[in-house]
This record gives C-alpha cells, sequence and structure tokens, in this order.
C-alpha cells in the first residue's frame, strides 16, 4: 500500500502546519505578558501622578465616583442640571489656582464651563469611553494589542487667536484610586473663554443659571431684544438716508449724484450691519434663534453692500459719461474711446461682483457643504451642460471686451452696418445698440457685429467725405458744374475741403459725374450732400432747356428699296 505520509505535498502542509501553531503560541504568550504587565498590582496605573487634588473644595457625600470618562461627565451635567455646583466643581482639576480660590472659584468655573461646553456642543456621547483606563479595543481593520489612555479630547475652543484643548486627563494621588477630571489647562482658562465667548451686555444681567437652561431654546426675553434692536437699527438707517439725501443737495455734483443713487442702498446695509453688530454685542442667542438672525442678517448686508456696490459703479461712470455724451465734440473724437470703455468695464464690473457675491453667498448658507457630494459628482456633466448652453452668452461677452480693446468702433461712432447708415448708441453687455438714421433701435449681439464687415465712418475723425452721383449727357460741359457746384457751396461753413469734380463713367447713352463733399461730421456730410445733388438736378433742368440731362438715343435704319418703289 502506498504511504502518504512520506508524499513531499503531505509533508509540506504539516510544516506549514506547525509553523502556524507556533506563531499563534507566541502571540498569546505576548498578549498574556502585556496584561499582566499591565494588570500587575504592584506597578502604578496609567494616569498623571498628583500630589493633591482639589483640596480646597468643601467635601461631599457620598463621594462622587470619576472611575471612569463617562461617570465623571455624567456626574459633571447631573450636578449642573441639579444645580449643584459644588459636587460640579469635584470634576474640575483646579490645581492651576490657588488653594484659597478653590471654594469661591470653582463652582463659579463649573457653571462656566458647563455653558461652553454646551453652547460649543463638544461632547460627543458616543466617543467617551466607560472604562477606567478608557481602553481602546482592536477591531478587525486594527489587529494591535489594545492600549490604555489617560487623555480623552473633547474639543477645542480659542482664545486670542490660539486654540485651547478642552480635555478630560486620568489622576492619580497616592494611596487612592485614579479619578478622570477636567484637565487644569482649560479650567484655568474658563474665565478668560467666557469672556470671549460673552453671552452680550444685556445678558450679563440674566443669571448663568438661565443662560445654560435657555441654550437651544428661545426665549420671550430674546424675541424682545432682538425686535428691540431691529427697531432701533431701522430708525439708524433712516437716518442715514435722510443725512444722505440733504448732504447731497449742498455737496458737488460728482459726490451729489453719488448720494442720491446710493442713498437707500446704504441705509439697507447700515441698518443691516448694525442689527447684526448690536444683537452680537448685546445678548449671544440661542442656537434655533442664532442660526436664522445670523444668516437672514448677513443675506441682508451682503445683499445691500452687492447693491450699494453697482450703484456706485453706474455713479462713477455716469459721472464719467457727463463729459462724454453724444453727440460728442468734433475737437477731442478720443472721447468716445473712453466713453465706450468706460461702459463695457462697468458692465463687466457688474457681472464679476454680481458672480462673486452670488458664490459667497451660497458658502456662507452652506448649500455647497450640503450639496458638495453630489454637486463633485455631477461636476463633468453639470460643466459641459453649462458650456454649451452659455456658449453664445460667453462669446458676447468675450467679443463686448474685444470691442473695448481692440476699439473697432466707439459709442457715437457713425457707421455702416447691413445696409443701416447708423450710430453707435449703446455697447451693452452682450449686444450693441445702434439708433438708425430713422431713429429705431437695431440690436446686434457682439459677436455677430465683429463677424461682419462694418463701414466706421468716425474712425479718425468727424470729418468725412460722401459723393454726389450724378448722372448727364456726355455732351456736358464739366468745367460749367464745376463752377455751378462751387457757387452752390461757397461759403458753407459745413464744408471742410474744395469739393471735386471728376467725370468717372461715359457710354454711348449718358456720363457718370461724382461730386467729393467733404463735411465736418456724418450728419452734416449727409445733409450737405442731398442738398447739392438737389441744386444740381435743378439747374440741370434749367440749363439750356435740360438739353444735358441723361437721354436715350435710339437709331432709326431708313429702308431705301421700299422709298425708291413708292416714288
Amino acid at each position: 500500500m502506498w504511504n502518504t505520509r512520506h508524499h513531499p505535498l503531505f509533508i509540506s502542509a504539516c510544516h506549514q502546519a506547525s509553523r502556524r501553531i507556533w506563531l499563534a503560541a507566541i502571540l498569546v504568550l505576548l498578549s498574556a505578558v502585556a496584561l499582566l504587565a499591565q494588570e500587575d498590582s504592584g506597578s502604578a496605573p496609567f494616569a498623571f501622578d498628583a500630589s493633591a487634588i482639589n483640596e480646597g473644595l468643601p467635601a461631599v457625600e457620598p463621594p462622587p465616583r470619576l472611575d471612569t470618562p463617562r461617570a465623571a461627565l455624567e456626574l459633571f451635567f447631573d450636578a449642573i442640571d441639579d444645580d449643584d455646583r459644588l459636587l460640579a466643581a469635584h470634576v474640575l482639576n483646579l490645581s492651576g489656582i490657588p488653594e484659597e480660590e478653590h471654594a469661591e472659584r470653582g463652582p463659579r468655573l463649573a457653571m462656566m464651563l458647563a455653558y461652553l461646553l454646551l453652547h460649543h456642543d463638544l461632547i460627543d456621547w458616543a466617543e467617551v469611553p466607560d472604562q477606567p483606563d478608557a481602553r481602546v479595543l482592536p477591531d478587525v481593520q486594527d489587529l494591535a494589542n489594545p492600549y490604555s489612555r489617560r487623555v480623552i479630547q473633547l474639543g477645542e475652543l480659542e482664545l486670542d487667536g490660539r486654540p485651547v484643548p478642552v480635555s478630560l486627563q486620568r489622576f492619580h494621588v497616592e494611596g487612592s484610586e485614579p479619578v478622570w477630571l477636567f484637565a487644569p489647562f482649560a479650567v484655568e482658562r474658563v474665565s478668560r473663554l467666557y469672556a470671549a465667548n460673552r453671552p452680550g451686555l444685556l445678558s450679563e444681567w440674566i443669571p448663568l443659571r438661565e443662560q445654560i437652561d435657555n441654550l437651544g431654546q428661545p426665549s420671550v426675553r430674546e424675541w424682545l431684544v432682538i425686535a428691540a434692536t431691529l427697531i432701533g437699527c431701522v430708525l439708524l438707517g433712516l437716518m442715514t438716508y435722510g443725512l444722505a439725501k440733504l448732504i447731497s443737495r449742498h455737496a458737488r455734483l460728482q459726490a451729489s449724484q453719488w448720494l442720491r443713487a446710493s442713498a437707500l442702498p446704504l441705509a439697507v446695509l447700515v441698518t443691516a450691519l448694525s442689527f447684526r453688530f448690536g444683537i452680537a454685542q448685546l445678548i449671544l442667542l440661542t442656537g434655533p434663534v442664532a442660526s436664522n438672525v445670523d444668516i437672514g442678517s448677513e443675506l441682508v448686508a451682503l445683499l445691500a453692500g452687492v447693491w450699494l456696490l453697482n450703484r456706485s459703479v453706474a455713479a462713477w461712470t455716469l459721472a464719467l459719461s457727463l463729459h462724454y455724451v453724444v453727440p460728442l465734440p468734433t475737437e477731442d473724437p478720443q472721447n468716445r474711446r473712453i466713453k465706450t470703455t468706460v461702459y463695457v468695464v462697468r458692465r463687466l464690473a457688474v457681472v464679476v461682483i454680481a458672480v462673486l457675491s452670488v458664490g459667497f453667498i451660497l458658502l456662507r448658507i452652506g448649500l455647497f457643504e450640503t450639496f458638495g457630494i453630489s454637486v463633485l459628482a455631477s461636476a463633468g456633466a453639470l460643466g459641459v451642460i453649462v458650456a454649451i448652453a452659455a456658449q453664445p452668452l460667453l462669446g458676447n461677452m468675450v467679443a463686448g471686451l474685444q470691442i473695448a480693446l481692440s476699439d473697432p468702433v466707439r459709442i457715437g461712432d457713425v457707421v455702416m452696418f447691413d445696409g443701416h447708415w447708423s450710430t453707435v448708441e449703446d455697447i451693452a453687455f452682450a449686444h450693441t445698440v445702434l439708433r438708425t438714421d430713422r431713429d429705431t433701435r437695431l440690436i446686434v449681439p457682439h459677436a455677430e457685429f465683429l463677424s461682419r464687415a462694418i463701414e466706421n465712418w468716425s474712425k479718425d475723425g468727424e470729418a468725412v467725405k460722401r459723393i454726389v452721383t450724378l448722372p448727364v449727357d456726355y455732351r456736358i460741359d464739366v468745367e460749367r458744374i464745376r463752377q455751378e457746384v462751387h457757387a452752390i457751396v461757397d461759403g458753407d461753413a459745413r464744408l471742410t475741403e474744395t469739393p471735386i469734380i471728376e467725370m468717372v463713367e461715359i457710354s454711348d447713352q449718358s456720363a457718370i459725374l461724382w461730386i467729393w463733399l467733404a463735411a465736418t461730421t456724418p450728419a452734416t456730410s449727409w445733409t450737405l450732400h442731398n442738398e447739392v445733388r438737389e441744386k444740381l438736378m435743378r439747374f440741370l433742368v434749367d440749363f439750356e432747356g435740360g438739353a444735358y440731362l441723361p437721354t436715350k438715343r435710339h437709331k432709326v435704319i431708313t429702308d431705301q428699296n421700299t422709298h425708291g418703289n413708292a416714288g
């Protein structure tokens, strides 16, 4: 019979099983040694050594149970609820305070610490252990040995820009059992921490006991303080509005315009800021009231600030535009470029302010935190959708900025666009407004405006030339027409150059004359052009009975054979 015990696979399996058994035995032995070392009756407990604890406090009966972190916290808050301040003071380590002051300061420090713990919600009961050594046990992912702790961190408070850790620590006095107490580092700073988180000037008249009871529960007193503060702030806003209107009547033009435009948003901003400051300084509100009042007042203040900023930008641009209004002075056409830049910058500033303000408001009210994960998850698809949907708008925005920088047209320029003789009236956020010669408005998106040919008559100045096209009989004496044109425009202030008359085309029927007229502005050139043409046509009609008007000639062909037979 074949013996499997000598098979190589059997031998290898035995060796692996043997190694596993030895490894498990070693781990068990090490764990036992560690536990024996920790539980050795002759060794000191894992705690901070202290010579004495709270000897200045009167003793309480029965002695408080402080052997575990949870027992210490439960005893502390039960004592606070029962208004047993002395018992609560026994949960504090007062070693940082002179012993003769323990009995006087300890109970009040306990109440202040309870207020800070509850107000900042520093206690997470699920993380507070109920073992004397606050042992941390291993889990499936962590195969390390269990270990004991002598510090339980509850949280941090800020004092003078530096963090102050609030923790429970295990202390041991020789000859007694270890106890868990609030760390002396935080206890000796409780008064300053409470002052930094002072519930307001009016709250100093409210007993600390009542302040703790009101935490998380709105009281009638708070609503009365809010109402009184709001009424006072509204009155302050009305005074600001009236004062701004009064000053605007006696201020310089630019300041007066700004004050008139900004009086209302300035009054709203003063009301919101004063209300927010007053609530923060007068009384510290409870959780439900504080969250709504803080968000509401901050939202109103932000909106009023954005409103005031937009009004200020509008008033500033209006003050600049008063010097560069259409029609613009002919001696300084550069003014049109300044006005165009001002208009474009104003609208871009309004957009930037609005976007940043909306983003900041959403950030302050916590919308990004609430929907942050879902927004990040869908950011890619949302970005593509927004990019596609906003492509025309973004294209027009970039085109508007291009108009301001490259200066193809300016506000007040006379242009020929798509067969329309127009004046550039406004360069808005996404479109250009053209006022046609019929006083209608042509609204052209920036992108389309720049993608097509534009004939700008005011690019290098106001003076422009126009051509009067005059068809005449080719027998005309051109010199006679020159004399008549000079007689028509002689002494006309609208003319900037001597007219030029040329015969540019001729056929077997007629000739075409061009009369070049240079006028001071596009508008006057149009009027002068029409007047000269009208008077020249009247001259041709009257000159030699209209012999030099365009004439259509016909050639008559006579049949000689027919005339011969008839004779």
